[in-house]
């Protein structure tokens, strides 16, 4: 089975435990720091059954979302990140 996981780019830099809806209800995952956009988590055991009864892993593609409409402390926020992350670069 196959799932997306939205995440906002904070939660993708400092890492997260985020909730999962499976086919038996929620779980809550670990999501670690650093994690991109388009990398996947698996979950044993919590995809759809097997012939067998057993349980398939459920897998869960990453996308960081950022805001659409940010709001103006928003935008001075990434600013000030983007102007960090220059810096940090040229090191």
């Amino acid at each position: 089975m196959h799932t997306y996981l939205d995440i906002s780019p904070w939660e993708a830099a400092l890492g997260t435990r985020i909730k999962v809806n499976g086919i038996d209800g929620a779980d809550f995952v670990y999501i670690p720091k650093g994690i991109q956009s388009g990398e996947r988590i698996k979950i044993q055991g919590r995809g759809y059954k097997d012939s067998k009864g057993g349980r398939g892993d459920l897998v869960a593609e990453i996308r960081i979302m950022v805001p659409k409409k940010p709001s103006e402390e928003e935008i001075k926020l990434y600013e000030k990140l983007r102007e960090l992350s220059k810096n940090m670069q040229m090191k």
